[in-house]
């Protein structure tokens, strides 16, 4: 049987050479970049028309993977990735670390062979990470710029008349944070065309035309200590009448992991950070997952406390361990009632609970959330 020390460091070797597993198992697909680098390819183990199957390719992670037509049952780690790529039950590791074994010559490695992988190994993920933080830097700093630039949603304009149609005018919002920008053309970036290139034997992809533009709400998305790492965009329709006529009209760029939409001050007009710093400032938060569900929250109760946990993936990781929140209200949305969206709540709730703050479930009345119970909509 392996042990636990060699099962880590077969792991590590089959990582540091998983492109010359996917080159044997699942060529012909493609690397995408982002906060999540991944290889896409269409499943070989059956009739895939649209490549559904996604390989993550960096950190700790790598060679997980996830066939996105089937993710309840198609998913696992790198072992799990060949084991299943080679027609075995995703679970046989056995198999997966014999074919890795042999694959790697793993037997015929020396003592000094071993300590000079490792060191490889540990140099690449010292460069990995310094490059990562430079990538999340830049990114932070763009997000920020974007937004500083940005315009304030004053009525008249076209974010202004988006929020009235869903019965949110921020006028009437009595703690607004004063966060949201309007952006009168910015690009929807998912409907840009791209091609690729080779340049240095890699392939490298280039934007071959733009994607279309439309008005836009730009909303921070803020770490604990309040520095704004990323931004929430909603791309609206040109008359402001609702989103715009995309697949996704609502994107998140660079990142979203513990970050929060810090939508209501509450009474005090303090953001949470100087309400940490000022004794005896402390109240209720309510925690929604977008933007409108928020700012209804906000508009119904002026004395809450109101973040956007941008997701619910993203609800378990809120930083509410912090003097200036009380308690904790989850504006839980009712399509969340089902089976696996409520195990995701349920975690969440969980992970909430160990800051010790007394906690509420707040479904919505009617309609799928709390801006459908505030507008009448069953």
């Amino acid at each position: 049987m392996i042990q636990r020390r060699e099962t880590e460091e077969l792991k590590a070797l089959a990582q540091d050479n998983l492109r010359t597993i996917l080159d044997q198992l699942a060529p012909g697909g493609r690397f995408q970049g982002g906060s999540k680098p991944s290889y896409l390819v269409s499943n070989p183990m059956r009739n895939d028309r649209n490549p559904s199957l996604c390989i993550w390719t960096r950190g700790t992670a790598a060679g997980g993977f996830v066939d996105w037509a089937e993710r309840d049952v198609i998913k696992g780690d790198i072992f799990g990735l060949v084991a299943y790529l080679n027609g075995k039950p995703i679970k046989d590791f056995g198999f997966a670390a014999g074919w890795l074994r042999d694959m790697l010559g793993i037997e015929h490695m020396t003592a000094e062979d071993r300590r000079a992988a490792k060191e490889a190994r540990d140099q690449r993920r010292r460069e990995n990470a310094e490059a990562e933080e430079r990538k999340r830097r830049h990114g932070a700093q763009r997000a920020y710029d974007k937004w500083r630039y940005g315009r304030m949603v004053m009525p008249g304009s076209t974010a202004y008349r988006y929020l009235e149609a869903r019965g949110v005018p921020l006028a009437e919002v009595q703690h607004y944070s004063g966060e949201l920008r309007y952006l009168p053309a910015e690009e929807y970036w998912m409907a840009a065309e791209w091609g690729e290139r080779t340049e240095s034997g890699r392939i490298q992809r280039y934007k071959v035309r733009p994607g279309p533009k439309f008005p836009c709400i730009i909303t921070p998305l803020r770490d604990a200590k309040g520095t704004l790492r990323s931004l929430h965009y909603t791309f609206l329709a040109p008359d402001g009448s609702g989103k715009a006529d995309v697949e996704k009209p609502k994107l998140i760029w660079p990142e979203q992991l513990g970050l929060s939409m810090w939508i209501g001050h509450g009474p005090t007009g303090l953001d949470p950070c100087q309400a940490d710093a000022t004794d005896g400032v402390t109240g209720p938060l309510c925690l929604t997952e977008g933007l409108e569900d928020g700012l209804s929250a906000a508009l119904a109760v002026p004395e809450l406390r109101v973040w956007g946990a941008i997701s619910l993936g993203n609800l378990a990781h809120q930083p509410v361990d912090r003097p200036c929140v009380s308690e904790i209200y989850v504006a839980a949305q009712n399509d969340w009632g089902k089976a696996e969206a409520l195990a995701h709540l349920q975690r969440a709730e969980t992970a909430l609970a160990r800051a010790g703050k007394p906690m509420t479930r707040l479904p919505a009345f009617t309609g799928k959330d709390l801006n459908d119970t505030l507008t009448g909509k069953d």
